[in-house]
């Protein structure tokens, strides 16, 4: 009884989190504000409430790549860099979506396949402050000790859930897979599988950094190319409850590619 008690209390934190990030929590810890403009394909999505949610990341004129549990996204803002200064910055570019398309199996128990396509009503104007990340059409899985950065504009304390300003990013490390689904780390639950990338803070003199509440479905960047989005995590910069992020494996891609094709 007290296990069944115990397990079920671990699944609705779990849930929580990912239902906060619903509407636009994961928050950069421990990182930096990037330099404007220095990220042009990054989005940032507001809900029907006309709140900044989650971010994202412009593949195409038309198309915004993001997380599946980032749900009732409306707008789409691009070449963001400080999200008041947003509303008079000429240099912005605001689109409807149009349509959403969310992985066909994606879970939000399991959180496999925590994808989501964004189409958007106009075609985006490529610019000096916003420009498109198209992806490979196969991405390498990342190796243990890979370093990568993600972004966003998400509560920078783990403690207030307020986003920030400005857009802000972090440096993490990969993590094999094994080891987070140890039982020091997630216990394989929920189970991180071939199709996620375990990423966050190895080194024991280096600053705790971290992708948590309301970064989700922004890009994990590694060596310059996205392989991930930012999906789920079990509260902000612990050690041994790295960010994990779905990584755009060829499975992933193809889906992608077909979905853009519509």
């Amino acid at each position: 009884m007290a296990s069944s008690l115990l397990a079920l209390v671990k699944t609705l934190c779990l849930v929580l989190h990912v239902q906060l990030c619903a509407c636009g929590e994961a928050e950069i810890i421990g990182g930096k504000k990037v330099k404007a403009h220095s990220l042009p394909h990054m989005a940032l999505l507001f809900n029907r409430t006309d709140q900044p949610c989650c971010g994202g990341a412009l593949l195409s004129s038309r198309w915004v790549l993001t997380a599946a549990h980032c749900s009732n996204i409306c707008t789409v803002r691009l070449g963001v860099d400080n999200i008041p200064n947003s509303l008079t910055d000429r240099s912005v570019q605001v689109r409807k979506v149009s349509k959403r398309y969310p992985h066909y199996a994606f879970n939000q128990t399991t959180h496999i396949h925590d994808l989501q396509l964004l189409k958007l009503d106009q075609e985006v104007n490529p610019t000096d402050t916003v420009k498109f990340l198209p992806l490979p059409n196969e991405m390498p899985d990342p190796q243990e000790g890979t370093k990568c950065t993600v972004a966003g504009w998400g509560a920078v304390n783990a403690s207030n859930f307020k986003m920030t300003d400005d857009l802000m990013s972090a440096n993490v490390t990969v993590i094999k897979r094994e080891t987070c689904n140890s039982p020091t780390y997630y216990n394989s639950d929920p189970v991180i599988t071939a199709n996620m990338v375990c990423a966050g803070t190895v080194g024991e003199n280096e600053k705790d950094q971290d992708a948590c509440r309301g970064d989700s479905g922004g890009p994990l960047m590694c060596n310059g190319v996205q392989v991930g989005v930012t999906a789920f995590g079990r509260g902000c910069a612990k050690r041994n409850k790295p960010g994990v992020y779905i990584l755009l494996s060829k499975e992933h891609i193809d889906w992608i590619n077909g979905i853009m094709q519509i």
